[in-house]
């Protein structure tokens, strides 16, 4: 299989050697028309494949024909901007690279990572006119990150006990406590209503602040898992951006989705209490005013 990265900030190394670390794609290639990278990086990412045994042939190019035949095609973050202008510069940038991938790779599985994923897959999704399951968006991950890790650390249990869902947009997320488990414990057994609002509300003001964080090695960790389930057809559950549809409408929230082969496969249906459903209800409302 082969994989290819556009962008050029500093999660691509990362993603890079994290995902020939993982030696299930015959060839990672880096595409950007802009940045040429430090040979001594490139060096030094192909090292580290080889002492972690990894046959993946990496490379980096400028020519954008190197897409074809991509089965996935990953779309990382630029090198930063003033947070005012990020929204905009990130969809100019995701519009082309879109261009290009329908060009190119018409076929390959899309993965959104950067600031504002919800908004950007959307319009990726609508360029390409692509198939529902076709673009997956990485928003939210941060949050959820932060809260498994703070419900393993306040528990004082292993973190790969901890399973966590929750919902949302690229400006609010909502955890799904109900949903939360830690080794199949719901998390209100564990802990009391003031501990778990506490948190939610933690998880919130991280997510708020995502945009603006940088976090090469999370990106990095939770793209190679995503690409594994893709690549392997696990059909894992993980909280990412996928298209939901009604009669009326299309928009891109974070919501639980099977992943495999043929990327975001299916949005799990689930019962959420009044309050929540309230929260849904305001997230497709106002992400269907921005994702015009």
């Amino acid at each position: 299989m082969k994989i290819c990265l556009l962008g050029g900030g500093s999660c691509i190394a990362p993603v890079a050697s994290t995902i020939c670390r993982l030696n299930l794609f015959s060839e990672v290639v880096w595409v950007d028309d802009k940045l040429v990278p430090l040979r001594d990086t490139l060096q030094d990412l192909r090292q580290a494949a080889a002492i972690g045994g990894a046959d993946t042939e990496l490379r980096v190019t400028h020519d954008w024909s190197a897409l074809a035949d991509s089965q996935i095609v990953i779309l990382l973050p630029p090198a930063s901007h003033p947070i005012q202008a990020q929204r905009r510069a990130n969809t100019v940038l995701a519009q082309h690279f879109a261009r290009h991938i329908k060009r190119h790779a018409p076929r390959a599985r899309v993965i959104v990572g950067m600031p504002w994923a919800c908004l950007l897959a959307f319009y990726v999704y609508r360029e390409l006119a692509a198939e529902a399951s076709q673009v997956i968006g990485l928003s939210g991950g941060i949050g959820c990150a932060y809260l498994k890790a703070q419900i393993a650390c306040q528990l004082g249990v292993s973190v790969q006990d901890v399973a966590v869902l929750a919902i949302g947009n690229d400006e609010t997320i909502y955890p799904l406590p109900q949903y939360c488990r830690v080794n199949g414990i719901p998390l209100g057994e564990l802990m009391g209503e003031e501990q778990i609002d506490a948190l939610t509300e933690a998880v919130q003001d991280t997510h708020k602040k995502s945009s603006t964080i940088d976090a090469p090695y999370t990106l990095a960790t939770w793209i190679s898992q995503i690409v594994t389930a893709i690549a392997l057809d696990k059909k894992r559950i993980m909280c990412v951006s996928s298209l939901i549809q009604s009669s009326t409408a299309q928009v891109y929230l974070n919501v639980p989705t099977q992943i495999g082969r043929d990327g975001a496969e299916s949005v799990l249906q689930f019962d959420l209490t009044g309050s929540q459903r309230e929260q849904f209800t305001e997230l497709v409302t106002k992400s269907v005013k921005k994702q015009r």
